[in-house]
């Protein structure tokens, strides 16, 4: 699936620690973009827009909030979930299928990179009416499976992907064991899981490498909230990706010198 960039601006964000649940909401809005909700919510005085993710009517589906940050849409419950809203108001309103289809692949992947079950409606947990009474919650969250990728789409024959217990764990650090495994930088096993292994296969990236592991590298940049724009993750180290290496250094403590070692590949890996 297709997860446009943003450029929204955020004030201080604290790291999310873990992830175990989706939390599903409405903007109760008839319309609304990415920059609105964060100008809504940047006028509650908080960092900026609260949720990680906006599926759009028309099937569009935006970053938000960078998905390792802790968000600002369910009070209580925000330290161990992912924010997703839909545009709408659903206790009124009824969602056109496009939106459904983007919500169930956008629930789909989630779920498969951070190996969890659990998805919640704003009023599971919190005195709300959020996502209203039309909101089609059991058609959006039947989807059992996850894409391999955010790039391809999560009913890819998701029962044959399942079947297997190799198709636990991170989707991406699986498609990154494999590539290092290809490549010969390692001789590991591809579960999904990060671990000494997978940080010991990744080699050094600086500027004018290019590939399937930079893009990979890329892609996780992105993932953290990072905007590549206007190229996106090309498999190209050019002076954007350079630039957003270095902000992810000093982000971490790291020394912002827009080389990917192995201190940057441990923070990449959330090691």
């Amino acid at each position: 699936m297709k997860i446009n960039e943003t450029n929204l601006k955020f004030g201080s964000l604290s790291n999310r620690g873990s992830t175990s649940r989706i939390i599903l909401h409405h903007a109760e809005a008839t319309s609304c973009t990415p920059e609105q909700i964060h100008q809504w919510h940047l006028a509650n005085g908080w960092s900026g827009a609260g949720y990680h993710f906006l599926v759009r009517k028309d099937g569009a589906v935006y970053a938000l909030r960078p998905e390792w940050a802790v968000g600002a849409h369910a009070q209580g419950a925000n330290s161990d979930s992912i924010g997703v809203c839909f545009e709408g108001r659903y206790q009124t309103e009824e969602m056109p299928q496009p939106q459904i289809d983007a919500g169930r692949e956008l629930v789909a992947y989630l779920k498969g990179k951070y190996g969890l079950s659990k998805v919640q409606r704003h009023k599971d947990v919190g005195s709300t009416d959020c996502p209203g009474k039309n909101f089609p919650f059991e058609d959006i969250t039947a989807a059992a499976t996850a894409a391999t990728s955010p790039s391809n789409p999560a009913g890819s024959k998701p029962a044959a992907a399942t079947a297997k217990p190799a198709a636990k764990g991170d989707a991406w650090v699986r498609s990154l064991q494999t590539e290092c495994n290809a490549q010969g930088f390692s001789k590991q096993t591809v579960d999904g899981i990060a671990g000494p292994n997978t940080l010991a296969g990744c080699p050094t990236l600086r500027k004018g490498a290019n590939g399937n592991i930079t893009k990979l590298m890329q892609q996780r940049l992105v993932a953290l909230g990072y905007s590549l724009a206007p190229y996106g993750a090309d498999g190209s180290f050019g002076d954007v990706t350079l630039a957003a290496v270095k902000k992810f250094q000093k982000a971490r403590d790291l020394t912002a010198d827009g080389i990917v070692g192995q201190n940057t590949w441990r923070e990449l890996l959330g090691l």
